[in-house]
């Protein structure tokens, strides 16, 4: 098999994740916090108080389906998804610029680091300090930055190497 028909098939795997991992965020969790936006998905972060005005909206069932259904997806999903990035960035540009790998590695150490925080946010309840809560903000940030970087870093090689 390609290399090529293993990046797509890596594609649709990545795809296929992230349409399960949707589909338990609108269907299940969103509604589950009243309509509010999960830790994850607050690309600018989130306050000690919007923290705990999710913690607290947050029913059993969807601290359940967090804590399992989405961490699993969304464990797999990052892993999936910086592979995805990374591969190309390592494989296509030549010398130097194959340093742009390392920005998706970020950004899927980052969401790892943050999903691990986030489970504690949410086994701790709205016991869990300002210090861990805006860690854990920091994180979702850095995550998403690391992502756009990612793409951006995708972008410039696929214009270097069509122009090459």
């Amino acid at each position: 098999m390609s290399e090529w028909r293993l990046w797509k098939g890596l594609a649709v795997l990545t795809a296929a994740l992230y349409a399960g991992l949707a589909w338990i965020w609108f269907a299940q969790l969103v509604p589950e916090a009243g309509g509010l936006t999960p830790f994850d998905g607050r690309l600018l972060g989130y306050s000690y108080e919007d923290a705990q005005a999710f913690l607290v909206a947050l029913s059993d069932q969807g601290r359940t389906v967090y804590l399992n259904d989405v961490r699993l997806l969304d464990t797999v999903f990052p892993v999936a998804l910086g592979v995805l990035l990374a591969w190309p960035l390592w494989r296509l540009p030549g010398g130097s610029w194959r340093f742009l790998a390392v920005w998706p590695i970020g950004y899927v150490i980052a969401d790892l680091w943050e999903n691990a925080r986030v489970a504690g946010i949410l086994r701790a309840d709205v016991t869990s300090s300002p210090d861990v809560i805006a860690f854990a903000s920091a994180l979702t940030q850095t995550k998403y930055a690391l992502l756009i970087v990612s793409m951006i870093a995708l972008l410039l090689v696929y214009v270097r190497t069509r122009k090459a």
